[in-house]
């Protein structure tokens, strides 16, 4: 049975770092694939759809550079093969704007919190999100 992954996509190293720690203590067994901005998360995933091992949760920031995270899911939902993947916009923007976008392509936009026990708690919501195999 092949492990289920979570793809990443965020241009911050510590934003990542701090996220693969908190996942790492998770109970449940996945590998986090991490991505630089949109361009290298929709190439990932067409590898990915060509192994048959698609992501069962996209996590993407908003402001990345090459191709940005609004760009990035509005790609994403485009795609009959992709589109039911469940993906997470999670950024520091408090935008009502983002917000809505976000909501009409039919993601969740989730603001990052300010201290690491707030966002321990948040990534274990963000986990919620993806189906497990």
């Amino acid at each position: 049975m092949r492990k289920n992954s979570i793809l990443w996509a965020d241009d911050d190293v510590d934003d990542l770092q701090m996220m693969r720690e908190i996942l790492q203590k998770s109970d449940i067994d996945f590998d986090i694939i991490e991505v630089r901005n949109g361009k290298e998360a929709l190439q990932h995933l067409q590898i990915a759809r060509d192994n048959a091992s698609l992501p069962c949760l996209i996590i993407l920031d908003i402001n990345m550079p090459v191709m940005d995270g609004k760009e990035t899911l509005s790609i994403i939902k485009q795609n009959r093969e992709l589109k039911d993947i469940p993906v997470v916009i999670f950024t520091t923007s408090q935008s009502e704007m983002d917000k809505l976008f976000c909501e009409r392509l039919g993601s969740e936009m989730i603001t990052k919190p300010p201290t690491f026990k707030k966002l321990e708690d948040t990534v274990t919501r963000l986990l919620s999100f993806c189906k497990w195999k």
